[in-house]
């Protein structure tokens, strides 16, 4: 196993958590779910669901697709990559390449400024067939034929809220309706053709959490919730033996340093415990002090760069503004702070109302907690992975 900093691993660079893979797959196969996987960020749900798919590939009669749609600028692109990933398995050729072809035609009509691009529902005018006059009745097509063949598939959409945020911000009033009209067609396909496909929705801002925001989460509800957590401390122990048998040049850490390890990092997220180890190999002589030390001179602090960068993707400027209030109240403390504390914070602001204000705040946690910042306990709100509330400090500090 590898110690891969950052990118989705595969194969033997996996560190496999049987349970959780025979239970997901247990959920897909025999329940006939369709799953989001709820989990904080940097856990491992892109390799987790890598892993998910190479398994249910193992039965001939299925199939499994993976897209991660985070550069999707539109409904189109996301068609697009939908379309070649179902090609990559070999599914109907004749469909899939009309399908491309009719794709083809829609982009180049764009281009010329011909027609008005209206996501899923642009209309294709030429298309050969009455039933596929749409950019969603193509697709549609396809989810079809799959119902009618005899292979089940699975498709697996990574980063999904990422293209609801980007059609969200491409007009101030038609974006939002996008977004109702992508999620609405989505339940469409998975409530119409749900015999022979499977789907598994997740993402670094999780879907859950984008949905419960913009007040649409009826257009998820069809979803079984799936969760995953960070390793136990016997798994993250069991996984710095593993990288230790494999490092090169290899390296020792004996039980009472892996458990340092484990009570610094606090919460053991397969990436911090990556990061921790790569700055071990660098340290001479080795030294678990000066690998944590290490990682949060400037330099280095762009590892966790993304936990402050998803606030401002994901929220309005003055939700992520709060958001950003919370967390530089919470890490001062290693024990947090109670509701009252960043109430009163946020109260500061000119012309706050309080009722208001206390409402948002607790969206705001609960959002927070979710995603993996903070963790209550009892009255208190604290960070939940100490090396991330070491950087909270050291970036607001500087």
């Amino acid at each position: 196993m590898r110690n891969i900093i950052g990118s989705p691993v595969e194969g033997e660079d996996f560190f496999d958590r049987p349970k959780i893979v025979a239970n997901l797959l247990r959920e897909l196969r025999d329940n006939q779910a369709n799953i989001l996987l709820v989990a904080p960020r940097r856990v491992g749900k892109t390799s987790l669901i890598l892993r998910i798919c190479e398994e249910w590939k193992k039965d001939p009669h299925k199939k499994a697709v993976f897209l991660n749609i985070e550069g999707c600028g539109d409904e189109l692109a996301f068609a697009e990559k939908l379309i070649n990933e179902l090609m990559e398995t070999g599914f109907n050729p004749d469909l899939i390449n009309r399908a491309k072809r009719i794709i083809e035609n829609v982009r180049k009509m764009i281009g010329l400024k011909s027609i008005k691009y209206e996501g899923l529902n642009v209309d294709l005018g030429d298309a050969s067939e009455d039933d596929l006059r749409t950019l969603g009745k193509v697709l549609e097509s396809i989810f079809r034929k799959i119902e009618e063949g005899t292979d089940n598939v699975l498709i697996a959409l990574d980063e999904s809220p990422e293209l609801l945020l980007t059609l969200k911000k491409s007009d101030e009033i038609a974006g939002p309706k996008r977004v109702v009209s992508f999620l609405h067609w989505l339940r469409d396909m998975r409530q119409t053709y749900r015999y022979k496909i499977r789907w598994v929705f997740l993402g670094s801002i999780g879907l859950d959490n984008f949905v419960s925001n913009h007040h649409i989460h009826y257009l998820i509800n069809d979803f079984q919730l799936f969760s995953l957590d960070a390793f136990t401390p016997k798994e993250a122990d069991d996984f710095l033996k593993k990288l230790c048998t494999s490092s090169n040049p290899l390296i020792t850490l004996n039980k009472s340093k892996r458990t340092e390890i484990i009570r610094r990092v606090g919460w053991p997220l397969a990436y911090h415990l990556h990061l921790v180890f790569h700055e071990l190999l660098n340290s001479k002589p080795l030294s678990v002090t000066a690998a944590f030390d290490s990682l949060l001179k400037p330099e280095n602090l762009a590892y966790f760069d993304t936990w402050r960068e998803r606030i401002d993707a994901q929220f309005s400027e003055p939700d992520a503004a709060a958001c950003k209030e919370i967390l530089i109240q919470a890490c001062q403390d290693p024990d947090g702070c109670d509701r009252g504390q960043f109430l009163a914070v946020l109260m500061t602001k000119p012309s706050a109302d309080v009722e208001i204000v206390d409402e948002r705040l607790s969206s705001l946690l609960i959002i927070l907690e979710r995603d993996g910042y903070l963790i209550r306990k009892d009255s208190r709100y604290a960070f939940r992975s100490f090396l991330l509330r070491d950087y909270w400090k050291r970036i607001h500090d500087l």
